[in-house]
């Protein structure tokens, strides 16, 4: 009897110790949920967004953290700006706010049906080199006075850029459309035209317009930092956009070249 107690004894203190190990604790143990971070998007820049996309899949994996994307109102926007009681509060809003975080840009560009029609860049074959494209070049006869100009379709954000703007919802379709002789067009706008065309640079580097961002919380301050790292902002350049500072593009994009060498001060 006395050995029978025994071993019921060792069986029932090896059991308490097999639930108390480690790794039992471990295993049994909850999972923690892993954090999110709330991000808003504000407009409909697609670019913009789609370079958003990239940078949050590559912080996801940095930080092993959560990135939820959505867009917002107008409304709840500004509520979340401006912190009105009961409003939900995201971490970041891209598209308001006041900390430039990517540039788009745009050029001059004059109708020239003398000028030869631009074409699709050609992709090199194997082991050959590409070719330069023909089209438009950086470097177009002068400019001629803003008076023989004359109308300029513009979008919105660059009304009063240069003189004569008018406002067009498409500017690159209106003059494509003889509506006008010049409009301001982003490089892909240009490059899509089935006219002849000269590109010039906007003065001042008033073709290139600020993507803003908001940070609202801690969080969101780390966040907003990844985007001005060198890394997301070398990134800009395979979406068309520009960074605040480096240069992206170079001779084989004329048109983006040439409004990349536009900033003020160059």
């Amino acid at each position: 009897m006395k050995r029978i107690l025994t071993t019921l004894l060792a069986l029932a203190l090896t059991a308490l110790l097999f639930l108390a190990a480690p790794w039992r604790a471990r295993e049994t143990a909850p999972l923690q949920r892993r954090d999110i971070l709330r991000v808003w998007v504000a407009g409909e820049d697609a670019a913009a967004v789609a370079w958003l996309k990239m940078q949050a899949a590559a912080y996801e994996k940095e930080t092993q953290g959560r990135i939820y994307l959505r867009r917002a109102e107008q409304e709840e926007t500004q509520a979340a700006l401006s912190r009105t009681p009961d409003a939900v509060i995201p971490d970041v809003i891209l598209g308001a706010g006041e900390t430039p975080v990517a540039l788009r840009g745009y050029a001059l560009i004059l109708r020239d049906d003398a000028a030869r029609e631009p074409t699709p860049r050609p992709t090199s074959a194997l082991f050959t080199r590409p070719t330069p494209a023909p089209g438009p070049t950086p470097e177009p006869p002068a400019l001629p006075p803003w008076e023989q100009v004359g109308a300029v379709l513009s979008p919105s954000a660059l009304q009063g850029a240069v003189p004569g703007t008018v406002l067009s919802d498409a500017p690159a379709a209106d003059l494509a459309a003889q509506k006008a002789n010049a409009a301001l067009l982003t490089a892909g706008e240009a490059n899509a035209l089935k006219i002849g065309f000269r590109a010039y640079p906007i003065p001042g580097g008033r073709g290139l317009i600020p993507v803003r961002a908001a940070a609202l919380t801690a969080a969101g301050e780390q966040f907003l930092s990844a985007l001005l790292s060198d890394r997301a902002q070398a990134a800009l350049g395979q979406l068309g956009l520009y960074a605040l500072s480096a240069r992206l593009y170079g001779p084989d994009d004329p048109i983006r070249f040439l409004i990349d060498g536009s900033r003020a001060g160059n």
